[in-house]
């Protein structure tokens, strides 16, 4: 393996590059060598996705926010197949499918309140699904309810406040705990009587089985279909708590494409780990995500330097382009 050298961009003030000059820049769409740079403990790694993907995706934007700095974007391009394009997170509290049944009260708004803000282009189709995740903690069993509250909507280019009743759709399936499949989705019940479904599909696939006790793991926004669009996701309510989407707000809270958390199309950065003279090692593999910007470092020499002063790491190949700037700051001011 052979490493190209990105030359070391010298600060003129502490966080300003002169971009005209520094000449630290490696720009390729195969990356098919790894790279390297000098490293004493004061450099950082920026990596910036520089043209979109040929897969849909989702990112991180301050073009809309309903609140706060950012809003979760997802992008559809018509080009990929039917999968999951999405936000999601680990709710702060853990809530038993017991208890978010019983917030269902016939036709009306679920009480306590489920709900999220959503910016939809203005073209006509299905816009966010809210998917809820529950999982059996004595088996590997789990359960994913999906609400159909943006189904064949035209988007409205504004901020609105989507919140669940029991009059909406809602498709369900998963595995209960011998392993039996679960799938009812054509037509969804509506939610208010997915108690009902649920214990008579549960019930079915494994004798005396029900998942009540279930707890919920995970929430998920996401496009599904291939037809082109965008949406924003922003403030979210689950069991009357407010979570405020932004990066690292929220326990496990991330983007992604396909049936993953990560994004993908993504690149993987895959640094080259030494062992250093008391045997530790350090694995480090960050991903620069679709039209995403990452910064990695300063990094301790002792653990991410070979014999000659050099962090090398090696990209995935992928149908991005990024681009890498080695910096650093001398004499800060």
């Amino acid at each position: 393996m052979s490493y190209q050298d990105l030359v070391i961009a010298k600060a003129v003030k502490a966080g300003v590059v002169d971009a005209g000059s520094r000449g630290a820049v490696w720009d390729n769409t195969e990356h098919t060598q790894g790279l390297k740079f000098t490293n004493d403990g004061k450099v950082i790694l920026k990596a910036v996705s520089t043209i979109a993907p040929t897969h849909s995706y989702a990112t991180w934007s301050t073009t809309q926010k309903q609140a706060g700095d950012y809003a979760a974007l997802l992008t559809k391009l018509g080009t990929d197949a039917d999968r999951s394009t999405h936000l999601q997170f680990t709710p702060a509290v853990g809530l038993t499918l017991t208890a978010f049944l019983a917030a269902i009260d016939g036709a009306g708004a679920l009480d306590p309140e489920y709900s999220f803000y959503h910016y939809d282009e203005a073209v006509a189709g299905n816009f966010a699904q809210m998917e809820f995740r529950f999982e059996d903690p004595n088996s590997d069993a789990w359960l994913e309810i999906t609400a159909l509250p943006l189904q064949g909507i035209t988007g409205g280019a504004a901020w609105a406040k989507a919140t669940l009743t029991g009059a909406m759709s809602a498709g369900f399936g998963g595995n209960t705990p011998d392993g039996s499949s679960v799938f009812e989705w054509a037509p969804p019940p509506l939610i208010s009587g997915l108690s009902a479904a649920i214990t008579a599909a549960w019930t079915a696939a494994e004798t005396g089985e029900v998942a009540t006790g279930y707890l919920l793991e995970r929430v998920r926004f996401e496009l599904w279909e291939t037809a082109a669009r965008t949406c924003y996701i922003d403030t979210v309510v689950i069991n009357d708590v407010a979570y405020a989407i932004e990066p690292g707000s929220i326990e496990g809270i991330q983007l992604g494409n396909g049936a993953g958390g990560g994004n993908t199309p993504g690149v993987t950065l895959n640094f080259i780990e030494i062992r250093d003279k008391y045997g530790r090692t350090e694995t480090l593999a960050p991903i620069v995500g679709a039209e995403q910007e990452l910064i990695a470092g300063p990094l301790l020499p002792e653990l991410f330097n070979d014999g000659e002063g050099y962090t090398k790491f090696k990209p995935d190949t992928t149908g991005l382009t990024v681009r890498y700037s080695a910096i650093k700051a001398s004499n800060p001011s």
